[in-house]
C-alpha cells in the first residue's frame, strides 16, 4: 500500500469509521450511495431484512403484507421478530422495479458484513452474480460500478480503481470483476460474473460472501439441465461465510423449476432459512408503472402484463389463436381479384401425411384479408405429386396477377426447379425457431387487434385454433399439435408468412418535428424498444454462452 493510499485510509477512518454506511438501507437510498431516495417499503423491508434487522415501522403497511404473503396480524408478530438474516432471499417482482439495483447494493454490502477472520491469508472470498446469460449478470455489474465510481464513500473501497473505471469505457464493461476492500479487516473480496458449469463447480473455489441469482424463476433444474440452479444452489450453500446468502431475484416465468417450487413452499412462511417475497411492478415502482403504462401494456400483451407487471406465473401452454378466430372469421369462403390491391401467395410444402397448403392474402388499410386457401394431402402409400400440385399452384396464383410465392427452405432446391417449369417463382425464406416465434407473436396481435380477417374453411380454422404458446424455461416456442387425420396446423406457418408481409409494409403516419404529439410519439418508440430489448434477452436459454 503506498503512502498516499494509507493516508486516504487513515483519513476516512477518521471521517467515517469502519463502517461505509449505518445500514444496507442507508446505502441503498443515500445520495453518497445508490440514491434511490423514493424507495418503497417493500424495497426499504428487503434492505432491512438481508441486512438482519426487523422490518420496524413497516409493521402495518399493506403492501408489504401482500408481497410476504401474510395477515396484518402475522405482518406485525414478523416486524417485531428479531431474527437472523434468511441463508436464501427470493424476490419476484415485474420489471424494472429495482431488482437489478438491490442485487448490486447486497454484493457491495455483503463484502463490508461478512465474517472471515477465520480465513488463512491469501484466502480471497468471492460473491458471485450469476444470471441465465453474462448480459444479464453484467447488467448487475453494471449497477454497482456506476453506483461505486459515482460516490466519493464507496470509491474508497477499490482495490484497483483503474480496472473499476474500464467498465464506463465506451459504456461496455472492461472485466467481469472488481476487489472491493473490507474496511473492517482490510482484506480483499471479490465481486464477480460467473458462468454456470456441470454440478455447480464453478462456484465450488472459493468462500462465498454470497450470490445473486439473477432471473432465476428461468433457471433450470437437475431433473431438466446439465447445468442447472440445483447444483448451483447445493454447491454454494456449504461454502456460505458467516453473514452472506443466496439472493435469488427474477419475474416469474414458467410454473416449472426450482424457484416456482421454491415459491409454493416458502410463500407466506417467512423464516431463517428463506423468504419469499412477491411484489407486483407498481408497488416496487409506482413511478414507472403508472396506471396508464399498466392499461397500455395489458392492452397489447396480456401474458407480459401477468409476468412483467402483476408478477404472476404464466400458464405453461395455451392456444396463441383460438380466442380471436370467430371475431376474425368471414362469411366468404373466397375473395375475387381486386386490380386495386396488391396480393402475396404463400405455401406450405409437404407430399405425405401433411398438407400441402396455399393461402392468398391480401391488405386493405389495417385488415390483413386471407381471400383464398387450399390444401393437398396425400399418405405414405400414395403421397403427392409436387409437380402436379404446383402446376395447380400457378393455376391459382394467376387468377391473383401473382407470378411467385413464398416458402420455407425444406426441399427448396427441388421444389424451386419444379415450381420454374410452371412459371412459377418460389421466394425462400428461412424458417427458424429464432424467427418462428416473434412472426407468431405478432400475428397473434393483429389477430387480438381485429386486424386480420380469414375465410371459414374447416381445416384452416382447426390449424389455427390448435396452434399453441409453450412457456419453458429456455423462452416462449411456438408448437404445432399433430392432429387425429396426422395434419401439423399445416396452414398456420403459410398464414403467417403471407400476413407477415403486409405487417411489415404497413404504412405509418409519423409525427414531424413542431406536432403536438411528437414528444409522445419519441417516447413510445422508446418504450417499445425497450420492450424489445428486454424480451430478446428472455428468449435465450440459461447458461447459453
Amino acid at each position: 500500500m503506498s503512502l498516499t493510499d494509507k493516508a486516504l485510509l487513515a483519513e476516512y477512518y477518521r471521517r467515517f469509521g469502519h463502517k461505509t454506511f449505518e445500514s444496507l438501507e442507508d446505502m441503498v437510498t443515500s445520495d453518497q450511495g445508490f440514491g434511490l431516495s423514493t424507495a418503497t417499503p417493500v424495497q426499504r423491508a428487503i434492505c432491512r431484512i438481508v441486512d438482519n434487522k426487523p422490518v420496524g415501522d413497516l409493521d402495518t403497511n399493506p403492501e408489504l403484507a401482500k408481497a410476504l404473503g401474510l395477515s396484518a396480524d402475522r405482518l406485525k408478530k414478523f416486524a417485531k421478530d428479531k431474527r437472523h438474516a434468511p441463508r436464501e432471499l427470493i424476490v419476484l417482482s415485474g420489471i424494472r422495479t429495482g431488482k437489478s439495483m438491490l442485487a448490486a447494493a447486497i454484493a457491495i454490502w455483503s463484502s463490508q458484513t461478512i465474517e472471515m477472520g477465520h480465513l488463512r491469508p491469501g484466502e480471497i472470498p468471492r460473491f458471485s452474480i450469476v444470471s441465465i446469460n453474462k448480459d444479464l449478470a453484467n447488467v448487475v455489474m453494471g449497477h454497482m460500478m456506476g453506483s461505486i465510481l459515482a460516490s466519493p464513500i464507496l470509491t474508497r473501497l477499490i482495490f484497483d480503481q483503474d480496472a473499476a473505471r474500464k467498465w464506463l469505457t465506451n459504456g461496455k464493461p472492461g472485466t467481469d470483476s472488481i476487489v472491493l476492500r473490507n474496511m473492517d479487516l482490510n482484506r480483499p473480496v471479490e465481486i464477480k460474473v460467473v458462468s454456470g458449469k456441470r454440478a455447480g463447480s464453478s462456484l465450488v473455489s472459493r468462500w462465498s460472501s454470497g450470490v445473486v441469482f439473477d432471473e432465476a424463476p428461468r433457471m433450470c433444474g437437475q431433473d431438466a439441465a446439465v447445468v442447472n440452479l440445483d447444483d448451483s444452489r447445493k454447491a454454494v450453500l456449504g461454502r456460505l461465510l458467516p453473514g452472506a446468502g443466496l439472493f435469488m431475484i427474477g419475474s416469474p416465468w414458467a410454473p416449472m423449476g426450482p424457484t416456482y417450487e421454491m415459491y409454493t413452499d416458502s410463500f407466506g412462511k417467512p423464516n431463517r432459512e428463506r423468504i419469499v417475497l412477491k411484489a407486483p411492478g407498481p408497488i416496487l415502482n409506482p413511478h414507472w408503472w403508472t396506471p396508464e403504462r399498466c392499461e397500455r401494456l395489458k392492452e397489447s400483451d396480456a401474458d407480459a402484463y401477468t409476468t412483467d407487471v402483476l408478477a404472476d406465473f404464466c400458464d405453461v401452454e395455451e392456444s396463441l389463436l383460438g380466442p380471436y378466430l370467430d371475431a376474425s372469421t368471414m362469411d366468404e369462403m373466397s375473395l375475387p381479384y381486386d386490380d386495386r390491391l396488391e396480393y402475396v401467395c404463400s405455401i406450405d410444402p409437404a407430399t405425405r401425411q401433411n398438407a400441402f397448403t396455399l393461402v392468398i392474402a391480401t391488405r386493405k388499410g389495417k385488415k390483413k384479408m386471407i381471400v383464398y386457401c387450399r390444401q393437398w394431402q396425400g399418405t405414405p402409400l400414395e403421397p403427392l405429386s409436387p409437380a402436379k400440385v404446383l402446376q395447380e399452384i400457378a393455376v391459382i396464383c394467376s387468377r391473383y396477377n401473382l407470378s411467385w410465392a413464398i416458402t420455407d427452405q425444406f426441399a427448396a432446391d427441388a421444389m424451386v426447379d419444379l415450381a420454374s417449369q410452371c412459371g412459377l417463382e418460389l421466394v425462400i425464406e428461412e424458417w427458424t425457431r429464432k424467427n418462428k416465434v416473434p412472426l407468431f407473436l405478432e400475428l397473434a396481435t393483429q389477430f387480438q387487434a381485429g386486424n386480420v380477417l380469414i375465410p371459414p374453411d374447416h381445416y384452416l380454422l382447426k390449424d389455427l385454433r390448435l396452434v399453441k404458446r409453450r412457456i419453458t424455461q429456455g423462452g416462449i416456442s411456438i408448437v404445432f399439435p399433430q392432429t387425429s387425420d396426422k395434419r401439423h396446423c399445416d396452414y398456420a406457418p403459410a398464414v403467417a408468412r403471407a400476413v407477415s408481409k403486409w405487417i411489415a409494409d404497413m404504412e405509418i403516419d409519423v409525427p414531424r418535428l413542431g406536432d403536438v404529439d411528437y414528444n409522445e410519439y419519441l417516447a413510445k418508440q422508446f418504450e417499445e424498444e425497450e420492450d424489445r430489448k428486454f424480451l430478446e434477452k428472455q428468449q435465450t436459454n440459461w447458461w447459453e454462452e
